[in-house]
């Protein structure tokens, strides 16, 4: 009986087979290799990795530490260690109220940086002050313009536009949107702000100026 056509197609060895060579365990090869420049600059007394030693022996001789993990540990002994630095630390000898008032000064900064972080984030501050509202940008002054002058105050009204609230902003949005629109109008307090700081830095003397005035 003759062999199936399709069976013999299968069997035929169409592909290449590639064969990876066996590593040897006895040979240690490195992962990367540097420069012999590099390496007289590493190393100048050109220390090689001992076959015979171990490999805690040649990190050693390398210096280097075989685990990084044991940098921080300390060895664990039965006697008590006596050291400055794990010792409470003395008592000043100031009198108690100036202890008292440098305590009272800490707690004071820490809560003035917390009580200014919120305001950076726009978080209410317990003394109910808040951060200063941040100017909008343009194309967000042009988009609310054209609200406040179609409705004014009515936030239902610019919530429902869908042509002027391209971005479907909520109500909350709007009415943030609109105060601050309605703080800064069409002018930018950055711009002015830099504006202010190069005519100051304008009308201050250059170098040469201060050097022949001298």
């Amino acid at each position: 009986m003759g062999r199936s056509r399709r069976k013999y197609k299968k069997s035929r060895t169409s592909k290449v087979r590639v064969g990876l060579p066996k590593k040897n365990p006895n040979v240690f090869k490195p992962a990367f290799c540097l420069p012999p420049k590099l390496r007289t600059l590493i190393d100048p007394l050109g220390s090689k990795w001992d076959d015979k030693g171990s490999v805690i022996e040649n990190y050693k001789s390398f210096g280097v530490v075989s685990n990084p993990n044991l940098l921080g540990v300390r060895s664990r002994i039965s006697r008590i260690i006596e050291s400055d630095s794990l010792q409470v630390p003395q008592r000043s000898d100031a009198p108690v109220s100036e202890r008292v008032k440098e305590r009272n000064e800490l707690i004071k900064a820490i809560q003035d940086y917390s009580r200014n972080l919120k305001s950076a984030l726009g978080k209410k501050r317990r003394d109910g002050k808040t951060a200063p509202l941040q100017p909008s940008t343009a194309t967000q002054r042009l988009h609310v313009r054209r609200l406040v002058e179609k409705y004014g105050d009515d936030y239902q009204s610019m919530f429902m536009d869908t042509k002027l609230n391209k971005m479907q902003h909520s109500l909350a949005t709007l009415e943030k949107l609109c105060t601050r629109y309605r703080v800064y109008k069409d002018k930018n307090p950055l711009i002015n702000l830099f504006k202010l700081l190069g005519t100051i830095l304008a009308k201050r003397p250059t170098y040469k100026q201060w050097a022949n005035q001298e």
